[in-house]
């Protein structure tokens, strides 16, 4: 039914395994991992690492590991999406994890979709789920600092808008690529799955090239995932986005210029810029 995604780069071997294990305890058992694997291999905690990988595929079947061929966090997905076969592909970075009930909301989600498609035009291809986030609140008096949890991926009011307006929310509200499950024959319909150019917004292009205003995308009402921000994000300009710190600032320029000419808007560390044309 799903093929697991997970693409790992200096993660911490505790959130690590948690993610691994996040997996193992889906209440539904119809699923393969694919986790590939940028780490350098001088990297400290490489073989800390290791060992917490090896703990699952050794023991359960339904878990491989490769070594990345590439570079880049889209490399590496589509390194992973190509070694599987299964009807919907479900995406996990190394960082969060999910609830034990997320991949049977999807697998529900895409049967009443099925059933839909038997009586009308309606083509699921694209589904995602809420997720919490913590933040950490500082009190300006005291200095003090409180963690609390906040609710993450969630478009307000989406089911009640047309088409063309949830095309364009979901472009000013980018998916969390964890939270994100999507059908793999649209898919295979692309020119080109994560474009390995973008260093930066390469999933939510890959989004909305898959919707591309004509197919249906579908927002599913449950929290299934935690998040974690970090300095070591890709949108932190942190160490997920690889290559030589030299020239980072070039090559995000870059993928901003070219996620603006493919969507008419741009990408900015803090999130987006509305500049539509």
């Amino acid at each position: 039914m799903f093929d697991v995604v997970v693409p790992i780069y200096r993660i911490k071997p505790d959130w690590l395994k948690q993610c691994l294990q996040s997996i193992q305890d889906q209440t539904i058992d119809d699923w393969k991992c694919f986790i590939v694997d940028g780490t350098p291999l001088t990297w400290p905690n490489y073989e800390e690492s290791m060992l917490v990988v090896d703990s699952f595929v050794s023991t359960d079947s339904r878990f491989s590991y490769s070594r990345q061929t590439g570079d880049g966090v889209s490399q590496a997905r589509n390194q992973a999406i190509a070694m599987g076969d299964s009807p919907l592909i479900a995406f996990l970075d190394g960082d969060d994890y999910w609830y034990h009930e997320h991949l049977i909301e999807f697998q529900v989600a895409h049967e009443n979709y099925e059933i839909l498609e038997k009586c009308c035009t309606a083509e699921g291809v694209i589904y995602w789920t809420a997720a919490d986030c913590p933040i950490t609140l500082t009190f300006p008096k005291s200095g003090e600092e409180h963690t609390t949890l906040r609710l993450a991926n969630h478009i307000v009011n989406y089911d009640n808008m047309s088409k063309s307006e949830q095309y364009h929310a979901i472009a000013m509200s980018p998916l969390m690529t964890s939270q994100v499950a999507i059908k793999r024959s649209r898919y295979d319909e692309l020119e080109f799955g994560f474009d390995e150019e973008l260093c930066l917004g390469e999933d939510q292009d890959l989004w909305l090239r898959i919707i591309n205003n004509e197919h249906d995308a579908m927002q599913i009402p449950a929290v299934t995932g935690f998040h974690r921000a970090h300095a070591g994000q890709t949108t932190q300009h942190g160490d997920q986005l690889g290559g030589d710190d030299n020239t980072r600032d070039e090559r995000l320029a870059a993928s901003k210029e070219r996620f603006r000419e493919r969507h008419k808007f741009v990408w900015s560390g803090d999130g987006v810029i509305r500049d539509v044309e």
